[in-house]
């Protein structure tokens, strides 16, 4: 906010004009269907659902712990952090230096290329640099250390719980399968990689699992019970609306959003890889087999788990 018009040269290079660019609303965008998807996968990802991990965290919770206040609480601090305060950082400062024309194809880069490539080179641009860029980091470390135990939390319980190891062996493997599974990401980034990465693990499968998950929670659980569950401990109610919401316009929004992305041309292009280098496109796909690779190991785990579970309830009768 302080930064104003560092070059005289070009008044409407300024952090007013930098702000308008971030909030003015742009309304045609909103017949996008993958603004919609990557939105929601924002939301998703950064409030850990459709992940697994906030049903993991869930299992260590007392009956009569206050969900409705905590998970309230968590979510609007962090979208206030996230995408009122950190939205307000990268962007507008991004506008001030180099100008509207860049602007907008620094916005398009994708998430690692702000963090790790826009941002220092504003940075540069400021007084005090290098202990603005240390602090940058730093916090940005900091970030995916927190975020990385929320992520491994639900593989190494797994573990543990379903084939009965020990929790040194469980962070052991993990550890393990995690190193080798990052490599591609490190060494192959230049080949869009990690832009094929972040779309299906963290846009596109957080909003089909968290559609999947829903229709679990209000369909298959039960809209009444789950309603009890939620207000178990309770201080404050949940307005009844929510669970119209919850049932049906959750479920159906998110099927919406599905099916809008796959029926638009730019899905189309994505999937067949238009506009992707001759060179990259051999990256891409392997990439997607991958991922499809990894999702069947994690299915036949599950699979093992559930008959171990089954066989174990039979023996017990």
């Amino acid at each position: 906010m302080t930064l104003g018009t560092p070059d005289p040269a070009k008044p409407l290079w300024n952090v007013s004009n930098g702000f308008g660019f971030l909030w003015n609303p742009d309304f045609s965008a909103l017949k996008s269907a993958k603004a919609w998807l990557e939105a929601a996968g924002q939301i998703f990802f950064t409030l850990s659902v459709g992940i697994g991990v906030i049903l993991t965290y869930a299992s260590y919770l007392k009956k009569g712990d206050d969900v409705v206040l905590s998970g309230t609480t968590a979510a609007a601090t962090n979208e206030f952090a996230e995408v009122i305060l950190g939205g307000s950082i990268i962007i507008p400062a991004a506008f001030v230096f180099f100008g509207p024309v860049d602007i907008k194809s620094i916005a398009q880069s994708g998430v690692f290329n702000l963090g790790f490539v826009t941002m220092p080179l504003v940075l540069n641009k400021l007084p005090l640099a290098p202990i603005f860029g240390f602090f940058w980091f730093f916090l940005l470390f900091l970030a995916g250390i927190t975020s990385s135990v929320s992520l491994a939390q639900p593989a190494v319980a797994f573990l543990e719980d379903e084939f009965e190891i020990t929790r040194k062996k469980a962070v052991s493997i993990f550890g393990a399968a995690s190193f080798l599974l990052c490599q591609p990401a490190i060494f192959l980034l230049s080949r869009g990689v990690v832009d094929e990465l972040d779309f299906w693990g963290g846009t596109f499968c957080l909003v089909l699992f968290a559609t999947v998950e829903t229709i679990l929670f209000a369909w298959i659980f039960g809209m009444e019970k789950a309603w009890d569950e939620i207000h178990k401990g309770a201080d404050m109610r949940v307005p009844v609306i929510y669970k119209f919401i919850i049932k049906y316009i959750t479920p159906l929004f998110l099927l919406a959003i599905l099916i809008s992305y796959f029926w638009q041309s730019d899905s189309r292009k994505f999937m067949l890889m238009e506009g992707v280098s001759g060179e990259n496109k051999l990256f891409i796909l392997a990439t997607r087999l991958g991922l499809l690779v990894l999702f069947v190991v994690l299915a036949l785990l599950v699979k093992i788990a559930w008959r171990k579970r089954k066989h174990k309830a039979e023996n017990m009768r």
